[in-house]
């Protein structure tokens, strides 16, 4: 049995910061299994008791489909797992994970996405929701000829022509913007801020509109650090705080908090 007295009276002997109110919780890995809690006798520390039991807690929620741009008629594989505060990943069963769509034509069957059969390349956003936490990405619906049609040519603007192409068609990475969808018409999908409209720049920076920030200037050697026309503010954004979109406006000295994608 765990004698927190004297527990809590030798950490603070070996570390003089240690303080008696602080409130200490012990957490189990998600799925392990446990038998349930025990509290010292101030109620500030509480450790969990099982054959499982560290100190990983469930920070966030991936999901994706292995196919992006799914043929009419066809079907994708959807995966989606747990993100924990110590970097490693749960696998999640997809059909434990409540998947929903912004249009009809997209259903969930088996672990897979289905596809209706499209005239027109469709765009569906798909939202993937468990254990609390929730993500977001796009699928698009692509008609019979255009799956063959490999001839598309990029209208994206010369800052990101060096963006490698990534396994899933139409997916890129940029070495100083990040991963991104090219929807080869002048708009790009990009994995931090959403939807984003491109046009036409030289090899320094380029210009970028989205509905929350509208007009943008950003480049290699510019970003995270954005200008935006219509207050004329040079805007920092905080990669470190996502899921959460937060900017500090140097212009006023705030911080600006975007909802999320």
């Amino acid at each position: 049995m765990m004698h927190f007295n004297r527990f809590l009276i030798l950490s603070a002997l070996v570390f003089p910061g240690f303080s008696l109110l602080a409130e200490t919780a012990h957490q189990g890995v998600v799925g392990g299994p446990f038998h349930g809690y025990q509290h010292d006798d101030s109620g500030q520390v509480q450790v969990q008791i099982g054959p499982i039991a560290d100190f990983a807690v469930p920070a966030g929620l991936t999901a994706r489909s292995l196919q992006n741009r799914i043929p009419s008629g066809d079907s994708s594989v959807l995966e989606a797992s747990l993100i924990l505060d110590d970097g490693t990943y749960t696998a999640l069963d997809p059909s434990a994970v409540e998947w929903t769509f912004s249009k009809p034509h997209l259903t969930f069957e088996n672990g897979q996405l289905l596809a209706e059969v499209m005239p027109n390349r469709t765009l569906i956003k798909v939202e993937a929701s468990a254990e609390g936490f929730s993500t977001r990405f796009i699928v698009f619906i692509l008609p019979g000829e255009e799956e063959s049609n490999n001839g598309e040519t990029s209208v994206l603007p010369e800052v990101l022509r060096n963006a490698v192409e990534l396994e899933a068609r139409g997916w890129k990475e940029s070495e100083w913007f990040g991963v991104f969808y090219d929807a080869n018409n002048g708009w790009l999908f990009h994995a931090d801020h959403g939807w984003l409209h491109t046009t036409g720049g030289g090899t320094a920076a380029a210009w970028f509109w989205n509905e929350e920030q509208e007009w943008f200037w950003t480049g290699p050697e510019i970003y995270p650090h954005l200008f935006r026309n219509r207050d004329a503010a040079w805007l920092y954004f905080f990669k470190q705080a996502l899921p959460s979109r937060i900017f500090y406006n140097q212009q006023t000295g705030e911080f600006e908090r975007l909802a999320g994608r």
